[in-house]
């Protein structure tokens, strides 16, 4: 029997991180009103415009089979050489959507052993496993999960596609830290959140109670720049297009963040870009800094959720909020938005 950790939860979030919010009906900064997109001949020069949302939103998702997240005991003899992060995608051929599929196939096994077959790092390797038997049940000795649920930010949503742009960091495990494959997952819209404050010790996160019965979105992606889906609730349409701002037209010196207040309304709040990351990775390629007062008050800076809070420059968008510095809340990593405007094509 392969037990599931259902009550622990994936924070949506790597070392630590952002978010962002809902509709956009107060915003501080001067957006150039814009009514559609323009097309030109060289696809290089197309000019392309997005609704900024920042929309504060819950995040539920099944993984594409069974993360291993723990072993009961550390007995190498049924244990294998499967470790923490794998997931395990087929047992004995037979394909693994969720944990009960596990469950079923191994108490089905009349045999001491049984292969399993699971992914780590992109390659996919069969090994095969000593079935342990415990009070007439058969286990191979891991705790699993197939199910995550959390906070994130939608930053954008795209008219021309209809899709939404989310989160700007991959979605990984809380306890292992390992990037999840994601088969299937919805957004939700919010009936409250919470804010827990940030300082220099402590680092501070966004809590939320989302109603599950209708979902807002979908998705079915997971990437180092974040999620793309479609967008099947209603979209504010008072809100304004903004340009897409490319890498290449972003300066260091005063920029915003769009957040929503505690109203819950979206507002504009003061950040400075401070300096470009040369990550190999590709999600950390700014240091930014919140420098308005309205936000360190209320916010502490840059907090756990908030990961996905659009920044606009010189009227374009033209990143994500991504990370929190552990120390410094007033301190985070941004992306470019370039790579987020390509998700899901």
């Amino acid at each position: 029997m392969i037990k599931n950790i259902k009550n622990k939860k994936i924070v949506i979030i790597i070392s630590v991180m952002s978010l962002l919010l809902i509709s956009v009906k107060v915003i501080k900064g001067n957006y150039k009103e814009l009514s559609t997109q323009v097309m030109v001949n060289n696809k290089e020069d197309e000019i392309k415009y997005v609704y900024p949302l920042g929309r504060v939103v819950g995040v539920k998702a099944t993984t594409d089979g069974v993360l291993v997240v723990g072993y009961e005991e550390d007995n190498v003899e049924y244990i294998g050489g499967i470790q923490k992060g794998d997931n395990i995608v087929k047992i004995n051929g037979k394909k693994i959507n969720n944990e009960q599929d596990a469950t079923n196939i191994l108490n089905q096994l009349e045999k001491e052993n049984v292969d399993v077959t699971f992914e780590r790092n992109g390659k996919y390797n069969t090994q095969t496993i000593k079935i342990k038997k415990q009070y007439g049940k058969a286990k191979l000795g891991l705790w699993v999960r197939d199910k995550i649920s959390g906070v994130g930010t939608v930053t954008f949503y795209d008219p021309g596609n209809s899709k939404f742009k989310a989160i700007g960091h991959a979605i990984t495990d809380v306890d292992t830290n390992e990037f999840l494959k994601i088969k299937q997952g919805n957004i939700y819209n919010p009936i409250s959140i919470e804010i827990t404050k940030a300082n220099d010790s402590k680092v501070g996160h966004i809590k939320g109670d989302f109603k599950t019965e209708k979902s807002i979105g979908d998705f079915n992606n997971n990437s180092n720049f974040g999620i793309s889906g479609n967008m099947t609730g209603e979209i504010n349409k008072n809100m304004q297009l903004v340009e897409v701002g490319k890498k290449e037209s972003v300066s260091i010196g005063k920029a915003s963040i769009i957040f929503e207040d505690k109203s819950r309304n979206a507002t504009s709040y003061d950040i400075e870009i401070d300096s470009f990351v040369d990550d190999k990775k590709n999600d950390r390629n700014m240091i930014i800094e919140v420098v308005d007062e309205d936000l360190i008050n209320y916010t502490g800076g840059i907090i756990q959720g908030m990961s996905g809070a659009p920044i606009i420059q010189n009227n374009k968008i033209v990143g994500a909020v991504t990370h929190v510095f552990k120390d410094n809340p007033k301190k985070g990593y941004g992306i470019f938005i370039d790579e987020m405007v390509e998700l899901g094509k």
